[in-house]
């Protein structure tokens, strides 16, 4: 009987969290560890986010693009704990990781601490707050494609539209427009407190949450926040499901960045994007890509190869089934051609901070 009462619990346990967390309209959020949540995009949220519920307070990794996503994984967390947000770290500057910011200072005060290497700072400066004003202006070019492009019953190929294209494209419509809206209104709230290498904070319950700097990756800023104690990390996009996005890289750097990370003791990755990744499987082909990818592009560029050049000669396929996330061959090799013209600029010198 008592193994059947303690069953009983262990499904009313369960089918409670279930209720609990359904209601989330851009997030399926999951526990990882002891008051440790992965909340994992959906319904077009594509950037995850971690929770971390201490004894005393919350802490948050990465605020999503849109303010509107962070206020619903906020209401996500109210159901959690009755405990206040007190940190939110910004693993980079990237719009989709920090354009949230603002709503855990309107929700829980000017007590919110946010939590970001220097770099980073100066970068949602410089170039973060800056790209709002560009978003103002590609938005609505893009609303206007969509409605063109409905009014028409074509795609940007000629072709008619499909019928589930042809039902899509006014809720992404109505979605773009509610973006823009927020954007007239926007305001990114900045980094409170910045570090060089690393910052420790020491809870109540012996837990320490470790954010550290391991050097130039995906940004020049990016960190990581580790839990040694629930051997759990929270990558932003130094880790994703996929070859993370190139633009800003230091493929060169990130090599030895990503084998840092690899040497802390840990089982499970809460990354910038996609599910969480148990084990070090995917940490380790990625490592296996860019360390194949730097050497390829340095020999080409030795070799005085120009970017183009080198963009044909490197031959990366024997690392596509590494990266299921990519649905053909071409879309595998986009990534890849991202990946070499930011490391032919990286190793030929042109990157300047």
């Amino acid at each position: 009987m008592r193994w059947i009462r303690v069953g009983a619990v262990l499904c009313f346990a369960s089918l409670a969290a279930t209720i609990l967390f359904a209601q989330a309209q851009y997030f399926d959020v999951t526990q990882v560890a002891d008051g440790v949540y992965a909340a994992i995009g959906k319904n077009g949220a594509f950037c995850n986010a971690a929770v971390l519920v201490n004894k005393d307070d919350v802490l948050v990794v990465d605020t999503h693009l849109r303010p509107v996503w962070a206020h619903d994984l906020i209401q996500q967390i109210k159901r959690i704990t009755d405990k206040p947000v007190r940190y939110v770290v910004d693993t980079h500057w990237h719009p989709d990781h920090v354009q949230g910011n603002q709503a855990y200072v309107n929700v829980f005060g000017t007590s919110v601490e946010y939590l970001a290497q220097h770099n980073t700072r100066e970068d949602i400066i410089h170039k973060a707050i800056p790209s709002i004003q560009d978003s103002l202006k590609d938005v609505p070019e893009g609303i206007a494609k969509m409605e063109k492009t409905l009014a028409e019953g074509k795609d940007a190929e000629g072709k008619p539209l499909t019928d589930d294209a042809r039902a899509a494209l006014p809720r992404q419509i109505a979605d773009q427009k509610a973006y823009l809206e927020e954007l007239r209104h926007m305001q990114i709230t900045l980094p409170t407190i910045t570090f060089d290498r690393s910052l420790y904070l020491h809870k109540p319950g012996d837990r320490t949450i470790q954010v550290l700097y391991f050097g130039k990756g995906h940004t020049r800023g990016d960190v990581v926040v580790y839990l040694p104690k629930e051997k759990v990390v929270a990558t932003g996009d130094l880790l994703t499901n996929a070859i993370p996005f190139m633009r800003d890289s230091y493929p060169v750097e990130w090599v030895a960045t990503l084998e840092a990370i690899q040497g802390l003791d840990w089982n499970a990755a809460i990354t910038g994007h996609g599910d969480v990744q148990h084990g070090k499987k995917q940490i380790a082909r990625l490592i296996s890509f860019m360390s194949d990818l730097v050497a390829q592009v340095k020999s080409d560029v030795a070799q005085g190869m120009s970017l183009e050049e080198t963009k044909k000669a490197v031959n990366l396929a024997s690392h596509a089934p590494d990266f299921p996330a990519y649905k053909t061959p071409a879309a595998f090799q986009r990534a890849v051609d991202s990946a070499v013209e930011r490391a032919w600029n990286e190793v030929s010198g042109t990157i300047k901070d």
